[in-house]
């Protein structure tokens, strides 16, 4: 890939990932980004070999559509500080190249101390998941900084998860991240990033109920739905929802 020019070489990945999907969804690794549901052979595909360029310090040039983006620019301009949320989909992490190349400083929450910013060299910010996250991320959000991260999870933490249904299967989310940014005033926005065609899209929504820790759970649980929905179907339509307030009410999660 470093035969190849710097511009070409995500168009590069993405054609060579449609066509090894055959040989690697038989890859531990493949297998593991396939139990989420979430996505599609060649997402998964162009997400290990993305990932592989940078950690091997290969970098490329990112391009992605935009949906929405206004949604962010309003909320990031109040100066209160912004939570990015996406679900754990394979290309959720180009949202912070794509941050980083409109001059921002995104941070995100994850255990890899040296996560780099997608296709560069440069190590990100970073909020490392412990006892005192939740306090690290207050205070980064209060200075008005912008914090990406992933609230789902692989398994369920007594009094601190909830579970709801979409149609990839079920999703066990973690909203204490949601409910510390309400607390603060900060803004709480949801995206995704998938493929279309040959181009990187992203989806970006802002929650319409702002302010409750709650509605925006509930916003957020539609959303999730909403893309799984899409995927699954394979088309530009989703599914419905369902009454979210009953999926919120039913779990044994409580607001605190």
């Amino acid at each position: 890939m470093r035969l190849v020019p710097r511009q070409y070489r995500l168009q590069t990945a993405l054609l060579i990932a449609r066509a090894t999907v055959p040989l690697l969804r038989w890859t531990n690794a493949y297998r593991e980004q396939q139990v989420k549901n979430f996505h599609r052979p060649d997402e998964i595909v162009l997400h290990l070999f993305l990932n592989a360029l940078s950690k091997n310090g290969t970098c490329f040039d990112v391009e992605i559509v935009t949906k929405g983006y206004e949604h962010f620019e309003r909320a990031y301009a109040k100066g209160k500080g912004v939570l990015i949320i996406g679900h754990h989909a394979a290309l959720t992490l180009l949202m912070v190249r794509l941050f980083y190349d409109r001059s921002l400083d995104p941070i995100v929450v994850t255990p890899d101390r040296c996560l780099h910013v997608p296709g560069t060299l440069v190590t990100a910010g970073t909020i490392q998941p412990s006892r005192m996250f939740l306090l690290q991320l207050r205070t980064k959000l209060r200075r008005g900084q912008l914090v990406c991260a992933m609230p789902d999870r692989g398994e369920h933490h007594v009094g601190r998860t909830i579970e709801f249904p979409t149609p990839a299967g079920p999703v066990i989310l973690a909203p204490a991240m949601i409910e510390v940014a309400a607390r603060c005033g900060a803004q709480v926005i949801f995206t995704e990033v998938r493929v279309k065609g040959r181009q990187l899209v992203t989806t970006i929504a802002a929650p319409s109920s702002a302010g409750t820790a709650r509605a925006i759970i509930e916003e957020f649980i539609l959303f999730v739905r909403e893309c799984t929905a899409v995927n699954r179907a394979g088309s530009g339509t989703s599914q419905g929802s369902t009454n979210l307030k009953h999926v919120v009410g039913h779990s044994q999660y409580h607001p605190r």
